[in-house]
């Protein structure tokens, strides 16, 4: 009631002391730090009468003996004034409220300010027992962050904090106490910073794999013996298989036959049929994983053993035999299980060929199929690529499947990077490639056969794009291409409808492709809309984890690659300019940094960089002009 109280008396609001000030219809009461609020009576508990002038007061700390009290007052009950003056020898504001710190830590006594009673001695010393323990393991936390700044740390002791903040290293927690503590942000990058720091991780863990749940050890699953069944002989045709040096996994091969193309692809779905194991296991992975410093394979290799074109004498295949019309549309003439004789060719060796028979007649072929979608808007952006191969002396460290926390020693590494030249022979390849996943899709939307189409919406300004900056700027004007259901049209590759269907022992959307195509020809049930939307859905997610993984994996090692040869210049292109700023393009290694001082430079100028310093972490670099 609000006659209870008056002027100068202490109570309690929110748990912390306050003092009344005037008592009307409302309560103005006083805070610690001087600030003043209003209040219902209801909102205050009276603690002592007073008077109390200042709160300050009550930071004195009164003699007295909470053990004997408690022990006194075994199977009683008082108040909390009574309380006060049993511990101190009286019941001032200030020992009142001594004594209400005591209540509230619930150490000794429990109830109200009206009714206290002493806890049992076994409550207490359980009690006390946890008190100590949490007093010991801020202790300890304590140390262990002092070890962490000092670089000092302790792995049988400090072992389990430090495997959290690797947790947060491969994005696999939302949130690290360590960072928290040392007041450092909470990000992916800051604990990859505090692992090489002290020690734990050095230079050659990749961890853009784990943070991107991308599998990082080779599937181990049983392969069954490809089955028996009829085949169409065309181990007449002259048949190539062209890839990059050192390919290991050769799904695809093209054979003229008079004024079409066959097109060969492995034949997975021969062997990984619908919800198999194997099925289920490439579904998950996406995509084969190509990192400078290994290939992590979508399907066992023993799939590749037996469907890998040219890797045996005869090699099963499914081909698809092309036509293309004088407009260059290529059209789907026949879809056949078949046997090849495979020749495996470099794209360098096969440049050396692309005047000769058949070379010649097969790039007249598909040259003209590439006229008509640089006609229909196919965007030619030929910016540099290259290709990483990374050479560890030690083991790889997030890819070997180690959980214990170790000290790292620096691990000697090389990188070799090449070049992707510009050859016709790659051009060919790739627009046979494409002829055949347009022709596919054109059959499968003509026989109503549900697959991923891949589609890609056309930039707002259509251009051609003619020097490297306004091929560098026109890309990043494209939209991002997806699976749909629907067939719709492929801006970049200037499609009006498309689908992947040449790398099934390496990309899951065009196994799906393979396994629909090979149930309709053997009339067999098809995998329906619904169920086809879940598989494509998983196949993006999971091809999409590993296309970022490869791509920051690839930053990562040619980083590390400047980083052992700084005195190297490197010749860059201006490919950005924005007043002072700009971006440079190194060709040689087809990363891109952007630099200050730049105004007196134009787009496509030339220029002499050299590097200053990486971060390795952040994933980023700093060039200087020389």
């Amino acid at each position: 009631m609000a006659q209870n109280f008056k002027s100068h008396s202490l109570v309690l609001y929110k748990n912390a002391p306050a003092v009344i000030d005037q008592v009307g219809d409302k309560i103005a009461i006083r805070l610690a730090g001087g600030k003043n609020v209003n209040v219902r009576p209801k909102d205050i508990q009276l603690l002592h009468l007073g008077p109390l002038q200042h709160l300050s007061d009550l930071d004195a700390t009164p003699d007295g003996s909470v053990e004997e009290t408690w022990e006194l007052l075994q199977g009683e009950t008082v108040e909390l004034a009574e309380l006060a003056e049993l511990i101190y020898g009286e019941a001032s504001p200030v020992t009142v409220w001594h004594a209400w710190q005591v209540l509230h830590a619930e150490t000794h006594f429990s109830g109200s300010i009206e009714e206290i009673v002493a806890r049992p001695e076994a409550e207490v010393e359980a009690i006390l027992g946890k008190q100590r323990e949490k007093e010991q393991e801020a202790a300890r936390w304590q140390g262990y962050l002092q070890r962490v700044k000092d670089h000092a740390i302790q792995l049988e002791e400090d072992g389990g904090h430090l495997y959290d903040v690797e947790r947060q290293a491969y994005r696999q927690a939302s949130t690290n106490r360590t960072l928290k503590a040392l007041g450092m942000e909470i990000a992916p990058e800051k604990a990859h910073r505090l692992l090489l720091q002290l020690g734990l991780w050095n230079e050659t863990v990749n961890p853009y794999p784990a943070q991107f749940d991308c599998a990082t050890s080779q599937p181990e699953l049983q392969v069954p013996e490809l089955p028996e069944e009829p085949r169409e002989d065309l181990t007449a045709l002259e048949t190539f298989a062209i890839d990059d040096d050192n390919c290991s996994d050769p799904d695809d091969a093209i054979s003229l036959d008079g004024n079409c193309l066959w097109i060969h692809v492995a034949d997975a779905a021969a062997l990984v049929k619908a919800d198999s194991p194997l099925d289920r296991e490439a579904r998950a992975r996406g995509a084969n994983l190509y990192l400078p410093e290994i290939v992590i394979n979508m399907l066992p290799e023993a799939v590749t053993s037996i469907l890998g074109l040219g890797l045996q004498e005869i090699s099963p295949a499914l081909s698809f035999k092309i036509g293309v019309g004088d407009d260059g549309t290529p059209t789907c003439l026949k879809i056949t299980p078949s046997l090849i004789r495979v020749q495996r060719l470099s794209y360098s060796a096969a440049d050396q060929l692309m005047e000769t028979a058949p070379f010649q007649e097969m790039s007249v072929i598909t040259e003209r199929f590439r006229q008509r979608r640089i006609a229909t808007g196919a965007a030619e952006i030929n910016l540099p690529e290259v290709k990483l191969k990374t050479t560890l002396d030690g083991e790889l460290y997030n890819l070997s499947g180690r959980h214990e926390l170790a000290f790292m020693e620096p691990c000697g590494f090389s990188v070799q990077i090449s070049d992707l030249p510009r050859l016709k022979s790659r051009d060919m390849v790739t627009d046979a490639m494409l002829m055949a996943g347009e022709a596919i899709a054109a059959f499968c939307i003509e026989k109503e056969i549900p697959v991923p189409f891949a589609c890609q919406p056309p930039p707002d300004e259509p251009g051609t794009p003619q020097t490297m900056a306004e091929m560098f700027a026109y890309r990043k004007k494209f939209k991002r291409s997806g699976l749909h259901l629907d067939p719709d049209l492929h801006a970049g590759l200037g499609l009006e409808h498309y689908t992947r269907a040449t790398s099934p022992l390496r990309r899951y959307s065009d196994l799906l492709v393979h396994q629909q195509v090979r149930a309709f020809v053997g009339g067999e049930s098809l995998i329906g809309e619904a169920e086809m939307l879940v598989r494509m859905s998983e196949a993006e997610t999971g091809g999409g984890n590993t296309a970022m993984a490869e791509r920051l994996s690839n930053r990562h090692w040619t980083l590390l690659h400047m980083q052992q040869h700084p005195e190297t210049v490197y010749r860059g292109v201006v490919v950005d300019k924005r007043d002072e700023r700009g971006t440079v393009l190194i060709p040689e290694l087809a990363i891109d940094v952007k630099m200050r001082r730049m105004a007196d430079v134009e787009l496509d100028e030339e220029v002499q960089v050299q590097l200053l310093q990486i971060n390795l972490p952040e994933l980023d670099f700093t060039c200087k002009m020389v």
